[in-house]
């Protein structure tokens, strides 16, 4: 028996209306097959956002050596003779040199001027091909990390008096995403003073690192070290261990100059998982 037309028009609606009670499946799967935002990524900042670098397609860098010695394994520091060649150090300077302007501080989102706790000045480094092949370099130092993100390079110059308080690098971060490690490069070291202290930390090694430490005498296990700025070289350590919990060890401080300048360059990794970014050339 044929359905009359007001009878197939209540099927249909009653369909429909069970259809949007189930959720709509249907368009819920093709929703999700076309986008796919991982979690991590939804409080991420566009201001952020701007800061995590890809590599060019293609990037190739001269061939480069340094070593490296092991001065704590648990957080992981390592200090890299080297780290960058003297024309390479020279080259960040000078394009720093135009562009340094007093360093700030952020408290509670807030950016102001804090010589008290902060005392340089600060470049935010143009990505030539030079800046480039340093970015990748340290990305491929820490084995080329999945979803760990080079941030944007600074240099940062100290006079006589020059400092940064105690403080840590992680500041903050969320599951699954947060600044993972730190390199603090030496570009510049005409100085006294000026060194890098970490005053929670121990190392075990023996006299061999005084060529690098500040040292006393009869040191051999040490709780609190502090690194002499020597131009090229680099300190790299860790700053979240796999859980994201913050190493106390990392806390450190740039001690004041007291004779010359000293120039130094922040290379920060943010761990960002499921993110990724566009190329920023």
């Amino acid at each position: 028996m044929a359905l009359s037309i007001s009878t197939l028009i209540q099927i249909l609606f009653l369909g429909a209306l069970a259809y949007i009670l189930a959720g709509a499946p249907l368009l819920s799967l093709l929703s999700s097959s076309s986008t796919t935002t991982h979690p991590a990524t939804q409080h991420l900042s566009h201001a952020k956002a701007q800061t995590l670098l890809a590599p060019p397609i293609n990037l190739t860098c001269p061939d480069h050596a340094y070593k490296t010695h092991i001065f704590s394994r648990d957080p992981l520091v390592i200090y890299i003779q080297n780290f960058l060649s003297a024309s390479e150090a020279a080259h960040v300077v000078s394009i720093s040199e135009p562009l340094f302007s007093p360093s700030t501080v952020w408290t509670e989102d807030k950016e102001t001027l804090n010589e008290d706790v902060r005392r340089s000045d600060k470049a935010k480094l143009p990505r030539d091909d030079v800046v480039l092949c340093i970015e990748e370099r340290a990305r491929a130092f820490q084995g080329w990390r999945k979803d760990v993100f080079i941030e944007r390079l600074w240099s940062q110059r100290y006079g006589v008096g020059g400092h940064y308080r105690h403080h840590y690098d992680w500041g903050t971060g969320g599951s699954g995403s947060g600044r993972v490690s730190s390199f603090l490069v030496y570009l510049e070291a005409g100085c006294t003073g000026g060194g890098t202290e970490f005053p929670r930390l121990r190392g075990d090694g023996g006299d061999g690192w005084c060529e690098f430490l500040e040292c006393g005498e009869g040191e051999g296990e040490r709780e609190g070290v502090t690194f002499r700025p020597i131009a090229g070289n680099a300190v790299f350590w860790e700053n979240l261990r796999a859980d994201g919990s913050g190493y106390e060890e990392s806390w450190h401080a740039g001690l004041p100059v007291t004779s010359g300048k000293k120039i130094g360059m922040n290379i920060w990794s943010w761990l960002q998982e499921g993110y990724r970014p566009a190329e920023l050339v």
